[in-house]
């Protein structure tokens, strides 16, 4: 028998993966194009298919200042209805530019959303860096979101196998010094390899993904002994075919090596599975109880990101 939806909903959750302008539901997209939209397909072949998806349906609701934030509270609201009490969301740097606003003005609308949220949710933005655009290109919105004193971390994030790790460094040491918690992406489409270079040189908090460690015996152990957490996106994993299904997901392994576990929705918008849906997911898959209860679900004892 799975958990019971209701009471899934009453547990005070963390969503501690997420992109903030993909987490809407569909639905919420249609509103603001005035239109109807195909849904994704229930398996893309590959991440230009997604891309594609992405391009050709949801960057038009996202080229307007006032659908970016319609969309943004309405991914807030979803994640309050499913018993998320704190998410971590990711905005990208390259946001300002898209919408033809300045930086100063995306931080403050992150600012007044976060306040209007505050009594049904604890919003912690995180500075999306895109890891295959130049530096240079990303240092005024970087330093401006910093300089704002709402974000609360800092996550690199799109193709893991493009850029140089150690061009993003000051990024990350500015964000350190500024008390941000720092995350990466790696380990979803590139090995072990990866997730220690990013470890080695970044020093993150949080891993996003990461479920290639799994087949790194000594990074599992490493990833354990450290305590960095693991930030899974279950549906995403699968729908993106990097792994066979929920019977076959690494996150049993990963749990099982004693390596802190936590979940993320990543894109909503595209996968359709909030926390409760992943939840009951594992659990018709084989997870038992005691596995399930090794999940971290949060939320922080603390305000703060990571």
């Amino acid at each position: 028998m799975s958990p019971d939806p209701s009471a899934l909903g009453r547990i005070a959750k963390a969503d501690v993966h997420c992109h903030g302008l993909l987490n809407a539901p569909l639905s919420a997209y249609e509103v603001v194009l005035g239109r109807r939209l195909p849904p994704p397909p229930p398996m893309f072949r590959d991440f230009s298919e997604f891309g594609g998806y992405l391009a050709a349906n949801l960057l038009p609701a996202l080229r307007n200042f006032d659908h970016v934030r319609t969309l943004l509270i309405a991914g807030l609201e979803r994640m309050a209805e499913e018993g998320v009490v704190h998410a971590e969301v990711s905005l990208d740097l390259l946001l300002p530019e898209h919408v033809g606003v300045s930086p100063r003005v995306i931080a403050d609308m992150i600012a007044e959303v976060k306040s209007a949220m505050a009594s049904r949710l604890h919003f912690a933005p995180e500075i999306g860096i895109n890891r295959r655009l130049p530096v240079d290109r990303l240092r005024p919105a970087f330093d401006t979101y910093l300089a704002a004193g709402v974000f609360e971390a800092v996550d690199l994030y799109d193709d893991e196998r493009a850029g140089d790790l150690r061009e993003f460094l000051p990024f990350y040491q500015q964000a350190r010094e500024g008390g941000l918690a720092c995350k990466a992406h790696a380990g979803e489409i590139c090995g072990p390899e990866r997730i220690r270079e990013t470890l080695e040189v970044l020093d993150v908090d949080a891993i996003q993904h990461g479920i290639a460690a799994v087949s790194d015996p000594a990074l599992l152990e490493e990833l354990a002994k450290r305590g960095t957490q693991l930030n899974i996106a279950v549906s995403s994993n699968v729908r993106l075919g990097l792994v066979g299904g929920y019977e076959n997901h690494p996150i049993r392994k990963l749990i099982k090596a004693g390596v802190n576990v936590a979940l993320g929705t990543d894109d909503y918008t595209l996968f359709g599975n909030g926390l409760c849906d992943e939840i009951r997911r594992l659990h018709r898959a084989g997870m038992k109880p005691a596995e399930l209860a090794k999940i971290w679900l949060g939320p922080p004892v603390c305000g703060g990101g990571g």
